[in-house]
Formats: structure tokens, C-alpha cells, sequence
């Protein structure tokens, strides 16, 4: 009996602490999603509504990759996308900035080395679309320009798509705008100004 008592104020001050420790959080010291410029960025997607487009005329098909330029249509940013077949039946995609402020951070030594790739080919195209055939012609992958959009498919059967619903986003690297240094910068190019006026 006493045990059980003894339990049932541990369980009521455990729960009289927690309550305590949740009320005590200062939410001003979190910035909301209004604060946030990405957060509101991300919000505001909407499905259907893609802003990219492939441009392709840029198709470019190597031994080990197919390379083709993107454009975001809203903010004018040129994207590449590169397109890896791998060997048993893997694909492989990477999209960067075409013309990168700097180069975007990859993890080395994940692998050992590159995994072996599979050469894509074009087997159709037409004004809107391209399709791209694997080297054992069981799966085909369908680019679509516009909106941007990737289909791979094993005869009629999709297996995989990707901005189906056109919710793909991709923040690309921005100059920070009034940055600490750029103000101090700037006040103390305008002081040495008035200083400079002062004597003239």
C-alpha cells in the first residue's frame, strides 16, 4: 500500500514538472515561419503550378551521363540536371545551379568508388518530351519540358516520377542581402565621406 502511494506522487510530480517545463518555453526566442524567408518560400508552393521547365534543346548524352538544362521561369535561375544509369537498374539524379555562386557541399569517401553507370540512349522526341532508354531496354526514363517532370516506366507501368504534382523546389544560393559586414561597411565608407567633406 505504501508503495502504491509512494508511486502515485512520483507519477503526480513527474506530470506537475513536465507541465511546468512546457509552460516555461519563451516562444520569442523562435522564430515563427513569417520570420523565416525559406520557411514562407516553401509554404507558398502550390501543386500544379511548376515554375520549371527543360530545356530540351540542351540535351547533352555522354557514355556515362545525360546532362540537360532547367530554368525556373519565376526567378530566371538556370539549373543542371545530370542523369546517371547504373548497373542493376538504378538511377541516378542530381540537379545543381548551372552557374553556382559556389560549389554546393558533397560528403566524400560515402563510396569507395563510382558506381559502375550504364549508358542512356534517345530513343524519341518530339517538341514537349524526350525519352531516354536504358542499355537493356526494360525501363525507359521520359523527360517532360513543361512543366518539368521525369517518368521512369517498365513498358506501360510507372515505377518512379518525380514532380508529378509540381511540388518540387529548388533553393538556389543567394547573396546575403544587408549582411553585418555590409552595413558596417557601409556606415564607415559614409563617415570617411563626411570627414573627407569637412576638409574639402
Amino acid at each position: 500500500m505504501a508503495a502504491a502511494l509512494s508511486a502515485r506522487w512520483i507519477v503526480l510530480a513527474w506530470v506537475t514538472l513536465s507541465i511546468t517545463t512546457v509552460e516555461s518555453v519563451d516562444k520569442s526566442n523562435f522564430k515563427t515561419c513569417e520570420q523565416s524567408a525559406f520557411c514562407k518560400r516553401q509554404r507558398n508552393v502550390k501543386p500544379e503550378n511548376s515554375p520549371y521547365r527543360a530545356l530540351l534543346n540542351s540535351l547533352e548524352v555522354t557514355e556515362k551521363v545525360v546532362r540537360l538544362q532547367l530554368v525556373n521561369e519565376v526567378n530566371k535561375v538556370p539549373l543542371l540536371l545530370e542523369v546517371f544509369g547504373l548497373q542493376g537498374n538504378v538511377t541516378r539524379i542530381k540537379i545543381n545551379e548551372f552557374n553556382p555562386l559556389r560549389p554546393r557541399y558533397e560528403v566524400r569517401d560515402v563510396l569507395i568508388q563510382d558506381p559502375p553507370t550504364v549508358p542512356l540512349t534517345v530513343v524519341g522526341k518530339d517538341e514537349g518530351s524526350v525519352e531516354l532508354g536504358f542499355g537493356n531496354q526494360l525501363y525507359k526514363l521520359i523527360v517532360t519540358a513543361k512543366p518539368f517532370r521525369m517518368d521512369i516506366m517498365t513498358g506501360n507501368e510507372l515505377l518512379l516520377s518525380i514532380n508529378s504534382r509540381g511540388l518540387m523546389v529548388f533553393e538556389h544560393l543567394r547573396k546575403r542581402k544587408d549582411s553585418y559586414t555590409e552595413k558596417i561597411s557601409s556606415t564607415v565608407g559614409s563617415m570617411w565621406s563626411k570627414i573627407k567633406n569637412m576638409f574639402i
